[in-house]
């Protein structure tokens, strides 16, 4: 702006100094004296008019300039390292991948301030002014937002999410810092300039990696992920207080298991083996990935008996028992380069289930011999199908599988009804006790009383004793399961 300089521009001085004379043909020295002090008059006049114009000329507003030189200062802090363009360890036009199990409250956003601009870098004054050495700058209010690749706002009740492991998000994530500034001379007219935007947008991915291989029913039912079994002999579903696996009781879930997100792709209890090791017809599970699934290119370019089938969003279903381990791989669409794979085998247990109330001899007929059948423990991993007779009683009869790989049928795949895997054939699960069909025939005979068999529930891999022959029940029918058969 033009501040103490402008009244040097105008020599108002000259104006005061001002005579007029007027040439008549007569002299009179009367009319000469008045002429005078009119001059004098009209000069005191015009002096105080230009005083009262200098005061009203405007100059340039000062100006912030290289306002992308200042926003390369926004910046972010992770794991006590701050990352900024200035700074050197992140660019604006580059993808910077960091950890998939970082959340959106991690990255911690710098606020920016005055002290973040540089008096001489980012002020200019086309008049010459010098900016204000007391308040050189006034910034506002530091804000940002996340975005996802496609554009679209991240909820800010999303902060305490991870951003990379089945999150959902599209790569790159756009995290959008802005703030506006505003710049003051120290004199002139105007002494403030506009407020100017000073924004960063920076594009942040996950490091790409396989997460989780997480069964159907996790995502179906995932009120019902794992059993606990109380003193009163009822069940709680979901509850931290059982996670741990009961000695008696069973239930719970190893540290392979993570809730509502599946198995882990690199087990550390399982002796090297990859969820699944069972399998059973319409079978099927996610193989989890950083960011979104439709970030990825699935494939399986090995599927021995070609029996596995994927889609696009790397959900693997089981349609039919492989002839051997499969591979299924996920490429990185924006950079092919990148490319996972996992490789199961799900042969070790394979069972055929059948719909339909019958006895165990019906279920022997259909499964061609009891040899044919399966096993207690090879359908659930509950206690009781390791020791039934040492542990169970008349007064604790509850027990439950524990969500773990490599066990048991039940135990890998959770939920095993209808609902949890609708391409299956496995009962649909009735809340009511009195109409309770997903139970299943074992093939041991109990040493005690050959005409009492046993069952095993398929939703929670409860072990129990089944007559063979019929009697009154109190609660649903004896002598009638469902058949289960090996292939």
């Amino acid at each position: 702006g033009i501040g103490h300089r402008a009244y040097k521009h105008l020599s108002i001085k000259n104006f005061s100094q001002l005579r007029i004379k007027i040439r008549y043909p007569y002299k009179s020295s009367n009319l000469i004296y008045s002429l005078y002090l009119f001059s004098l008059l009209l000069s005191f006049n015009i002096n105080a008019l230009t005083v009262q114009t200098v005061n009203v000329i405007h100059g340039n507003n000062p100006e912030v300039i290289n306002t992308q030189i200042a926003a390369d200062k926004h910046g972010f802090m992770v794991n006590g390292v701050f990352y900024s363009e200035f700074s050197g360890n992140i660019k604006e036009n580059e993808i910077k991948e960091f950890d998939a199990n970082l959340t959106f409250n991690q990255f911690a956003i710098q606020r920016f301030n005055y002290q973040s601009l540089d008096n001489r870098m980012n002020y200019q004054d086309l008049d010459g002014d010098d900016i204000d050495p007391v308040q050189p700058f006034l910034t506002t209010e530091t804000t940002w937002q996340w975005f996802d690749a496609n554009g679209n706002k991240i909820s800010t009740s999303d902060k305490n999410k991870v951003i990379g492991c089945g999150s959902g998000y599209p790569m790159p994530l756009m995290l959008e810092i802005t703030n506006q500034v505003q710049t003051f001379s120290q004199y002139g007219q105007p002494r403030k300039s506009d407020f100017v935007t000073i924004k960063k947008v920076y594009k942040i991915a996950v490091k790409s990696e396989l997460c989780y291989a997480k069964p159907y029913a996790t995502e179906l039912v995932p009120e019902y992920q794992w059993d606990g079994i109380n003193p009163d002999d009822s069940y709680s579903w979901n509850d931290p207080n059982f996670a741990q696996r009961d000695p008696k009781n069973g239930g719970g879930y190893s540290s392979d298991y993570v809730p509502n997100m599946g198995y882990k792709v690199n087990p550390t209890e399982s002796s090297g083996k990859k969820f699944p090791t069972t399998g059973f017809p319409g079978a099927k599970f996610q193989l989890v990935m950083t960011g979104n699934q439709m970030d990825y290119e699935f494939s399986i370019p090995i599927n021995p008996g070609n029996k596995v089938s994927i889609d696009s969003r790397g959900y693997i279903t089981l349609n039919d028992k492989p002839t051997g381990p499969v591979t299924v791989r996920a490429t990185l669409i924006r950079n092919n380069n990148v490319i996972h794979e996992y490789t199961f085998n799900p042969t070790n247990i394979w069972v055929i289930p059948h719909i339909g109330q019958i006895t165990i001899e019906q279920a022997m007929q259909i499964c061609d011999g009891r040899n044919n059948m399966l096993s207690m423990t090879e359908l659930s991993d509950s206690p009781r199908a390791y020791d039934f007779y040492n542990l169970s009683s008349l007064d604790h009869l509850s027990n439950s599988s524990t969500r773990q790989i490599g066990k048991s049928v039940f135990g890998e795949w959770g939920w095993v009804t209808k609902d949890g895997y609708p391409d299956s054939n496995w009962q649909k699960m009735s809340v009511d006790v009195s109409s309770f069909v997903g139970n299943y025939w074992a093939k041991e005979i109990n040493k005690d009383n050959p005409r009492l068999g046993f069952v095993v529930h398929s939703h929670d891999g409860f072990v129990g004793i089944q007559p063979y022959d019929f009697f009154l029940g109190p609660t649903y029918r004896t002598h009638y399961a469902n058949a289960l058969c090996r292939k």
